[in-house]
């Protein structure tokens, strides 16, 4: 099979086209032949070695944590999915060996949800990691409720936009943090007041408004996150994406943040998709690139500024 590859740690050059052999599946493994996978910034930290201590590598490494596709082919043991089928989900590989850059990829198929046909492939793609980081950090972790205040920073990225769009649906006020560029287009996705986390003042903006936050849902750590100190209070609940934060980021305000490790469930991303299906969430999607392209879509991912989701289109529908 085709797959864009890594055979060490390194910049967008290392990713380079090459034949692999079809990959193995266990008994509760399906076998899914890939259409679109999604670009992550997590991809490009394992890329280059950022993260070697926290996923482990087995040269040589296909990246890749987010597909759609259809079932090829089931292990023994599944019983919910059958050849021909149209699925996506979040791979979430313990060990970065057979990623979601290829024709084909083995998913454990508690990890899989099916794709309402209402979805494209692209849309698909685009949901399970934002779908489940988003979920997971503000109902499950913060446990965020109608009428609270909640703060999310990075707002307009491909996990920002869809909690900003969950914090609305759910009833609560949402403040974006984004670029002064995206101010109009968080709004349209449901943001009650959109500020620039460049300002050094502002939370100072935030406050003349609101005298403090319930929740903090912070895409980002650093300045961003240290600089909503001033808003904090003792009942304030903050979710860090960010696995490299430092003693600064972990506790802001005197409250400690949470660093949110998202998981993979088919169950629940089926309840996610349905919300798009209604129209209530809709995955933003910021370019789809052919495969081939997979060091160029990094470069774009590395930037943090792109509004929505990088997709590699594998093949066509």
């Amino acid at each position: 099979m085709k797959a864009i590859v890594i055979d060490d740690f390194g910049g967008p050059e290392r990713l380079h086209l090459a034949e692999r052999p079809l990959p193995p599946i266990t008994d509760e493994q399906v076998l899914v032949e890939v259409r679109v996978a999604a670009v992550n910034p997590i991809d490009w930290r394992i890329r280059s070695g950022q993260l070697k201590q926290f996923v482990p590598c087995e040269f040589p490494v296909i990246l890749g944590r987010e597909v759609s596709g259809v079932v090829a082919a089931v292990g023994t043991a599944v019983t919910g999915f059958k050849p021909g089928d149209a699925v996506f989900g979040f791979l979430q590989q313990r060990l970065m060996h057979w990623g979601g850059y290829a024709q084909f990829v083995p998913v454990e198929a508690a990890k899989l949800a099916h794709k309402p046909a209402e979805l494209s492939f692209e849309e698909a793609a685009a949901l399970p990691v934002a779908g489940h980081t988003a979920w997971q950090g503000l109902f499950e972790a913060a446990q965020l409720k109608a009428g609270e205040v909640v703060l999310i920073t990075g707002a307009a990225g491909g996990v920002g936009s869809i909690a900003v769009q969950l914090a609305h649906d759910a009833g609560a006020t949402v403040i974006a943090s984004a670029s002064a560029a995206n101010h109009d287009y968080v709004r349209e996705l449901g943001a009650d007041l959109a500020v620039d986390y460049h300002a050094p003042d502002f939370a100072a903006e935030i406050a003349k408004r609101f005298a403090q936050v319930d929740v903090i849902f912070a895409g980002f750590a650093g300045p961003s996150l240290q600089g909503c100190a001033p808003l904090v209070h003792a009942g304030t609940r903050i979710v860090l994406l960010s696995p490299e934060a430092t003693e600064a980021d972990l506790r802001i305000g005197g409250i400690e943040s949470r660093i949110l490790i998202a998981r993979a469930d088919g169950p629940q991303l089926e309840k996610i998709a349905d919300l798009a299906v209604q129209g209530r969430i809709r995955p933003a999607i910021a370019a789809v690139l052919p495969l081939e392209d997979a060091a160029r879509a990094h470069a774009m991912s590395a930037t943090q500024r792109t509004r929505g989701k990088i997709l590699l289109r594998v093949a066509a529908d």
